[in-house]
């Protein structure tokens, strides 16, 4: 879980004193309130679910099975931990993105590209 912990260092230091965790993910957020959670038990990887991404970034790919390569719908079921107590605007009932990132350079780039818009 190297990369995982690598991943919450990262989100830490970019969104400082906003860290909301439990034992499935962990929930960051922007100057301007936007939220990203990052999965802590998927390896090989680095996935996390944002609330927008309309860019392309080396080393990202988003993920959705039942819509390649577009945001989860509103409907869609996701993660169960994304709900209203850890991350209300990541929650089933809106729009969200799910990205697998393939290195801590890549989410570097992920997390100065979010923390701007």
């Amino acid at each position: 879980m190297i990369k995982t912990e690598q991943a919450i260092h990262e989100l830490k230091t970019a969104f400082p004193f906003t860290e909301v965790r439990n034992q499935y993910i962990a929930k960051y957020s922007t100057k301007r309130g936007k939220e990203i959670a990052l999965e802590r038990e998927r390896t090989g990887a680095i996935y996390i679910w944002l609330q927008k991404y309309d860019t392309e970034l080396d080393g990202v790919r988003v993920k959705n099975e039942k819509y390649p390569n577009q945001p989860y719908d509103r409907k869609q079921s996701r993660n169960s931990n994304l709900n209203e107590k850890n991350t209300p605007t990541l929650k089933p009932g809106n729009k969200v993105w799910y990205l697998e990132i393939r290195d801590i350079d890549a989410l570097k780039l992920v997390i100065n590209w979010y923390a701007e818009i």
